[in-house]
This record gives C-alpha cells, sequence and structure tokens, in this order.
C-alpha cells in the first residue's frame, strides 16, 4: 500500500484480505474439526470392529484352529478400511494374520498417512470367562483420511478464489453472507465433536460456495452417522450369533455357562434350586455315516425342537455340540421336578422320525442330571455330575439305540 492508493483501493484490499483470512480460519478449523472428528470415528469404529471380533474369534484361538480364525478375519474386515489385522495369543505369539493381497495404491498411501497423524490400532482382549486368551491388533489402511483431506483442501481452494472476486465486488455484503454461515458450520461442528451429535446439520446459505461446503460437510456428517448406525446393527448381529448354535439356533456353549453362572448367584441364599440336564443323541454317528449328515442334521434339529417342546419358556436349551444337548431349568423347587421333565423329554423322543426319503427313524438319547446345590456349588461341579451321570444311564442303557426302518 502506498500513499496514492484511493479509499476504494483500501477497501477493497481491506476486505478482500479479510474475506481470504476468513475463509482460511474457517476453512482450516473445519478441516481440523473434520480431520479430529474423523479421526476420532475412524478410531472408535476400529476399536469397535476389533472388540467384534473378539467375540467371533474367541473359539478359534481356544481351540487352536488357525484355519478358521484367518476365515474369520477375512470374512469380517473385508471393505471394512483395515490395512493389517493381527491375532496374537495369551503368550503374546503371533497366532494369525490377514491383510488385503495386493492393497491399492491409495490404502498405502493412506496406511502412511494414518501413522503418519497418529491413528490409533484397534486393540481388544480376547476373553473367556474373564480370562484373557488373546488379543487383537487392527491398524487402518487411512482411506477414509486421505479421501478427506483432499476433499477438505479442494473445497478450501475454490472457496478462496469465489470469496476473493465476491470480496472485491459486493465487500460488506459478503462479510455478512460469510460470517454467519461459517457460525453455523463451527458450532454444527463443535455439536459433533464434543457432543456427538451425529444428527446435526449445517443450515445451507445463500452463497454457492459456503453451500457447496455445508453439503458436503452435511453429506460427511450422514455418511458418518449412517456407518455408525450400520456398525451398530452389525455389532448386535454379531454378538447374537456369538451366543447361538448355527443349526440348531439354540443357545451355545457359552451362552450356557452364562446363564448357568447367573442361575447360581441368583439362587444362592434363596432356599431355590436349579436343574442341569446333560443330554447325548444316541447313535448320531451310525446315523451320518449311513443315512448322509443331511439326515443327522434333522435328527439334531429335531431333537432341539422336542426339547424346547418340554420345558418351560423361561428354561434354556442349549446345543453344546455334536450330539451333545444341555437344558438349565431354573429355577426349580426340588430333584423330583428334574425327574419329571427327564421322564417328559424320554416320552417324547419315543415318536418316529420320518425322513425325506421315507426311512423312519426312532431318535433315543441319554440324559444326566446335576441339581444345584446337592450335587455341586459351582458351574465346573454341575457340569461334571451332569455328565457323569449321563455316562452311567448311557451305559445302563447301552442296547437301546436308534432304529431306522423303511416305510
Amino acid at each position: 500500500m502506498t500513499g496514492t492508493d484511493s479509499l476504494r483501493d483500501v477497501i477493497r484490499g481491506s476486505h478482500l484480505r479479510m474475506a481470504w483470512t476468513a475463509i482460511l480460519l474457517a476453512g482450516s478449523l473445519l478441516l481440523s474439526v473434520g480431520a479430529t472428528v474423523l479421526w476420532l470415528y475412524l478410531g472408535n469404529n476400529l476399536q469397535l470392529l476389533a472388540r467384534t471380533l473378539s467375540y467371533t474369534i474367541e473359539a478359534s484361538l481356544v481351540f487352536r484352529d488357525n484355519g478358521e480364525a484367518d476365515r474369520v478375519l477375512k470374512d469380517v474386515l473385508a471393505n471394512e478400511g483395515v490395512a493389517r489385522a493381527q491375532v496374537f495369543d495369551n503368550h503374546d505369539k503371533l497366532f494369525a494374520q490377514w491383510s488385503p493381497y495386493k492393497p491399492p495404491v491409495s490404502a498405502r498411501v493412506g496406511e502412511r498417512l494414518a501413522r503418519a497423524v497418529g491413528l490409533p490400532h484397534g486393540v481388544a482382549l480376547v476373553k473367556l470367562e474373564d480370562q484373557v486368551v488373546g488379543k487383537i491388533v487392527l491398524t487402518s489402511d487411512g482411506v477414509g483420511l486421505m479421501q478427506f483431506f483432499g476433499a477438505g483442501i479442494v473445497v478450501l481452494g475454490v472457496c478462496l478464489g469465489v470469496s476473493g472476486y465476491a470480496g472485491l465486488r459486493q465487500s460488506r455484503r459478503i462479510l455478512t453472507d460469510i460470517v454467519e454461515p461459517l457460525q453455523d458450520l463451527a458450532s454444527v461442528a463443535s455439536a459433533v465433536r464434543h457432543d456427538r451429535l451425529m444428527d446435526k446439520r449445517v443450515p445451507l446459505a445463500r452463497m454457492a460456495e459456503l453451500r457447496t461446503l455445508g453439503e458436503h460437510f452435511n453429506a460427511l456428517l450422514a455418511e458418518l452417522q449412517a456407518r455408525q448406525q450400520r456398525l451398530r446393527q452389525e455389532n448386535s448381529v454379531l454378538s447374537e450369533q456369538a451366543l447361538r448354535d448355527g443349526l440348531t439356533g439354540l443357545a451355545n456353549r457359552l451362552f450356557l455357562e452364562q446363564r448357568l453362572q447367573q442361575g447360581i448367584a441368583d439362587v444362592a441364599g434363596k432356599g431355590q434350586g436349579l436343574a442341569l440336564l446333560y443330554i447325548d443323541v444316541n447313535r448320531l454317528k451310525e446315523m451320518n455315516d449311513g443315512w448322509g449328515h443331511a439326515a443327522g442334521d434333522t435328527l439334531l434339529k429335531e431333537v432341539a425342537r422336542r426339547l424346547q417342546a418340554h420345558v418351560r419358556v423361561d428354561d434354556l436349551v442349549a446345543r453344546l455340540g455334536g450330539d451333545e444337548f444341555a437344558v438349565l431349568l431354573h429355577p426349580i423347587r426340588s430333584k423330583d421336578a428334574a425327574d419329571t421333565v427327564t421322564r417328559k423329554i424320554l416320552a417324547g423322543m419315543e415318536e418316529p422320525l420320518v425322513l425325506d426319503g421315507g426311512e423312519m427313524f426312532f431318535p433315543s438319547v441319554s440324559i444326566g442330571a446335576a441339581v444345584f446345590p446337592e450335587d455341586g456349588m459351582t458351574m465346573q461341579e454341575l457340569l461334571q455330575h451332569a455328565d457323569q451321570t449321563m455316562y452311567q444311564h448311557k451305559a445302563q442303557h447301552r442296547d437301546s439305540y436308534a432304529a431306522i426302518q423303511e416305510v
């Protein structure tokens, strides 16, 4: 600026600098806040994904099944923004790992960007009955960060150019049109960052440039909100699947043990009892060998249905794996109640099962019972007692078996 500059030139230059400064500051703030929100979101997402995986991969760690662990990692982590997944056992030794085959250039660049901005790993402990059996470590591919920074820089550059031209033409109007929308943007960004209000949206400004920025910001918030909701739903589904048997839809061993522990705590000291029935389906292997696994699966599903039909609504029927089932009767007043249910189940199995091919199959089961507190005070004692009595029942009825007849 020189002494010959006119007032018009001074005002134009001042407003131009003000416009550029305002856009630069607001754009930097939005980019910083947006990057922070995205950084926090990606970190939380990675952590949530790691916790979800900890439930799914628990069985693989317990049974040392590397192949199943690799399959679970591949199925769950595909297209989830993960560059590398590592599973360690309880001795911190690498148990399984996964990474995309030949990741694209964007993923490699994004991973370096994620390391540069300090994006934390997703880490979750894998526990079985409060005992740590392993650990999962997930590394983000950073593609979301890279795309966000690229889009933010482009939008910021466009806004700078347009606001400079508008500042020369209508300086006072531009001040009004920029300040208010930027205040709205900052308010929404602050609400998203501090209060996690993903449903907040930026009011659309009159200026096309700020309207575009607001639309991009609103679209980003909508995508983050949708992704968060989807992850919550997926996590809920995965949690449910982790506690259910895939063939019969019954509770699995983990769910049974949780309910059994809770049941013992509920009835202890209240003068009530509970019973655990351990049930083994006789001759399932012979049926699979002679008539195929489809017939065996049909038998298991039918046994599950009949078990549910002969217990109370609040009782729990579970499949422990293979040909083993269990029923948790909670609560009961005496051992006679468990004996009554046992007789009902045995009677219910006497009805023949007609297979698709016309064969008539006569199921049979062996049942062992354990009653709290007479037969054990802990979950392990009850499981052991029920298992032993089941094998005693099987030995006493070793001549009974499931027969198949042609009809």
